[in-house]
């Protein structure tokens, strides 16, 4: 009797953590199901009707988020062979580094290629391909997309797609404004004697070749490569840790890096590299080139300033400091953290200058009117001053936010 109650017990325990187990599986499920699922979309997809080609091509177009905002602005556009391998690449490199001002955002173009095609297209039949590219394809985006044109079109090829980027370069000098050709083969007397012809035409270029691991073949073109003196610049980079399969995603990133190398903001930390960099007037310059270049404001770059002012700060050249601070005129209302105004204002308050000290702590007041930093800076700052009653009124509004 007691072995059957035993048995029974057991098995109705057996039930309830069965129930238990399904219940939380259950809920789990309900969690699940409340939550929001959808797919992740990058880009569009076009077929275009190829009649050099005779065949269907698939094109892959991304545009960047400020396409449809900025309306009456240009863009760079890049151009990537194979886009069914590398066509994330140009959009990783922008989305990573555009949130800091140290890219500008561009259009991609993905251009796919069946394996097997490629082989054929990339260079036997190399003049078909690039009769594609120069009477369907570019005018195509430049019709229908906002794109800089030949001022700024970039040309991105690997393997084979990078030994056709020297006979485009070299038949076509300025329909790209920039080539980065990650271990390129088939690069033929042909091609290498025909690209040497375009010295001497003052060409604004950028030609950036990469090589991996054992990729010998390319070796013997590296110097030639190197000293194409009539482009803007020309580089050969060897990639020791990687392979012929690896080199795309390094030669993308440093390639995009070198074209754009105006674009990114200046950080000078200290005023010893401000005057190494030239001073102020060259600072000025590459600011007034960098906006002319990519349709941006030509005055210093806010990140710039900033660096600048905190340089005079730190070294305690209130000379200095106080030039900057009327130089940039729309930096200090723009700041967007207390303890930046709270620093500078006690840098103020350091040199005796209690007013501006106030002035600024102010500022700071009705920017960040709960701010601990800001009201106790305003009662340090009317208690140097000797109005120990608004001293006082701010000590005491700072013992209230902080209880």
């Amino acid at each position: 009797m007691e072995k059957k109650f035993k048995k029974k017990m057991m098995l109705l325990e057996f039930i309830k953590s069965r129930i238990l187990i399904i219940s939380c599986f259950a809920v789990s499920l309900s969690a699940i199901g409340q939550n929001e699922v959808s797919n992740i979309v990058i880009g569009t997809r076009i077929i275009i009707n190829s009649e050099v080609l005779n065949q269907d091509r698939e094109i892959q177009v991304y545009t960047p988020p400020s396409y449809d905002t900025s309306i009456a602005k240009s863009y760079p556009v890049l151009y990537v062979l194979d886009g069914q391998e590398y066509f994330l690449h140009g959009i990783a490199y922008q989305d990573m580094l555009r949130f800091k001002d140290k890219t500008p955002p561009f259009i991609v173009i993905g251009i796919k290629t069946d394996r097997k095609q490629r082989r054929t297209l990339f260079y036997q039949e190399s003049e078909r391909f690039k009769a594609f590219l120069i009477e369907e394809l570019i005018p195509y985006v430049d019709s229908n997309y906002r794109t800089a044109k030949e001022k700024e079109r970039l040309y991105f090829g690997w393997e084979m797609a990078a030994g056709l980027g020297f006979e485009v370069l070299a038949d076509y000098p300025t329909l790209f404004s920039g080539y980065m050709l990650a271990s390129p083969t088939h690069s033929t007397d042909k091609r290498m004697n025909t690209l040497s012809e375009i010295q001497n035409k003052g060409l604004h270029k950028l030609l950036f070749v990469s090589a991996g691991n054992e990729e010998t073949w390319i070796h013997k073109d590296s110097d030639f490569l190197s000293n194409l003196g009539e482009l803007r610049s020309s580089h050969f980079a060897f990639y020791e840790n990687e392979d012929h399969y690896s080199t795309p995603t390094k030669t993308m990133h440093e390639g995009l890096s070198t074209y754009f190398n105006d674009y990114d903001a200046v950080r000078l930390r200290t005023l010893k590299a401000l005057k190494d960099y030239g001073g102020i007037e060259v600072l000025e310059e590459y600011y007034k080139s960098r906006g002319e270049r990519y349709g941006l404001s030509t005055e210093i770059h806010r990140e710039t300033q900033h660096f600048l002012i905190l340089s005079a700060e730190k070294e305690n050249n209130m000379e200095v400091f106080e030039n900057f601070i009327k130089r940039f005129d729309t930096y200090i209302p723009t700041i967007t953290r207390d303890l930046w105004i709270n620093r500078y204002a006690r840098f103020y308050l350091k040199h005796q200058m209690n007013a501006k000290a106030i002035s600024l702590f102010n500022l700071g007041l009705e920017k960040f009117p709960k701010s601990t930093l800001i009201l106790n800076g305003l009662g340090d700052a009317y208690k140097a001053n000797g109005n120990t009653d608004k001293a006082t009124f701010f000590y005491n509004k700072l013992s209230s936010v902080e209880n």
